[in-house]
C-alpha cells in the first residue's frame, strides 16, 4: 500500500481521536497521559486540551506532507502503538476495559508493519513550500484547539434534574470503599480523571466542601507541603440554585501542591466532607473521616517505597 495512503489513514486516525477527546474529554483520555503529565504537575484539564491538539496537529501534519510522510507516520503508527502498551497496562491494574487499548496497538500495527516495510517516495512534490506551509498550519490548528477547547464545562440544566424535575441524588459512602479495586466504587463514573491520577504512584483523595471549617483544617494541617503521594483535591460544589451562607472561611481550601478536580455543578451530592482515600496500585488502602494521619502515612511509606524501589532497579 503506498505511504500517502497509510498517511493519510492515520491522519484519519489522529483527526478522530482529538474529536473523542474534545467531546469526551477525560473519558476519551488515555490513563497514563493523565498519570505522565501529573508527574509534571499540568492539570488534567490542560492534559485535555493538549492531547486534542496534538492530535488535530499530527493529523493536519500527516496529510500535509503526503509522498514525503513516511518517517512521520512511521512515528505516529508507533506513538499509536506505544499509547496502547501504556493504556492497557494502566487500564489492566485498574480493572477497566481494554477496549481501546487494543484498538490502539491493533490499529497502530496494522498502519506500522506496511510502513517499516515500504520505500521512501521518489516521488517530487510539484510545490514542497505547500507542504511546509501545510505543517505550519497543521501546529498552528493544534495550538489553537488547545487553548481554546472548553474542558469540564458541565451543562447543569441536563444533569441537575431528572424527567420528573427532581434534583439528581448522588449517594457516594467513601467508607465502602476501603479494600475495593477504584473502578468498583462507582467514584470513576463522576471523576474518571482519578484513573489516570492514582494509576502509577501512590495517590491521596481529599473530598471537601469550601464552606466547611473542619475541611479548610483538613487541607492546612496535612496538604501544607509537598508530600511523596500524590494530593488529588476534590471540590463537592453545593446544588443547583442553592445559595451558601457567608462565612469567614475562605473562599477555596488552600493547597498549591495539589491536582484540583470537582464533581459537576448541579446535582445534590451527599458524601460526607471531609474525608480522605488513600489509593495503591489501583486499590483503595484507608479511608478516613477522622484519623486523616493514618491514610496520609500509609500513602507517604507506600510512596517512600515505591520510589526506593524505582531508584534500585534504575542503578541495578
Amino acid at each position: 500500500m503506498p505511504v500517502i495512503v497509510l498517511a493519510r489513514i492515520l491522519a484519519v486516525v489522529y483527526a478522530v481521536a482529538a474529536i473523542l477527546i474534545a467531546m469526551r474529554q477525560g473519558e476519551a483520555m488515555p490513563v497514563w497521559i493523565i498519570g505522565a503529565l501529573a508527574r509534571f504537575e499540568i492539570a488534567p484539564e490542560l492534559a485535555v486540551r493538549l492531547a486534542a491538539g496534538v492530535c488535530a496537529a499530527v493529523a493536519g501534519m500527516l496529510a500535509a506532507l503526503g509522498h514525503r510522510a513516511r518517517v512521520a507516520a512511521i512515528i505516529a503508527a508507533g506513538l499509536l502503538v506505544f499509547s496502547g502498551i501504556a493504556d492497557g497496562s494502566a487500564t489492566l491494574s485498574l480493572g477497566g476495559s481494554l477496549l481501546r487499548p487494543i484498538v490502539q496497538v491493533v490499529t497502530g500495527l496494522l498502519l506500522l508493519v506496511p510502513l517499516l516495510s515500504s520505500r521512501p517516495s521518489d516521488r517530487r512534490l510539484r510545490h514542497p513550500a505547500m507542504a511546509g506551509v501545510g505543517v505550519v498550519a497543521s501546529i498552528v490548528l493544534g495550538a489553537g484547539i488547545a487553548a481554546n477547547l472548553e474542558v469540564g464545562l458541565v451543562d447543569t440544566s441536563s444533569i441537575a434534574r431528572d424527567e420528573s424535575g427532581r434534583y439528581r441524588v448522588h449517594d457516594l459512602a467513601p467508607s465502602d470503599w476501603e479494600g475495593k479495586p477504584l473502578a468498583e466504587t462507582g467514584i470513576l463514573e463522576h471523576l474518571p480523571q482519578l484513573r489516570g491520577l492514582s494509576n502509577d504512584q501512590p495517590t491521596l483523595v481529599a473530598f471537601y466542601r469550601p464552606n466547611c471549617g473542619m475541611c479548610h483544617d483538613l487541607f492546612d494541617g496535612y496538604f501544607g507541603e509537598r508530600l511523596p503521594a500524590r494530593v488529588v483535591a476534590v471540590r463537592v460544589p453545593p446544588a443547583e440554585g442553592v445559595e451558601l451562607a457567608e462565612s469567614d472561611l475562605p473562599d477555596d481550601v488552600v493547597c498549591d501542591e495539589c491536582v484540583r478536580l470537582s464533581f459537576p455543578e448541579g446535582p445534590v451530592w451527599l458524601i460526607q466532607t471531609p474525608v480522605v482515600v488513600e489509593i495503591v496500585d489501583g486499590q483503595v488502602t484507608c479511608v478516613s473521616s477522622d484519623d486523616f494521619q493514618r491514610c496520609v502515612d500509609d500513602a507517604v511509606a507506600a510512596a517512600e517505597a515505591q520510589f526506593a524501589a524505582e531508584n534500585e532497579a534504575a542503578g541495578g
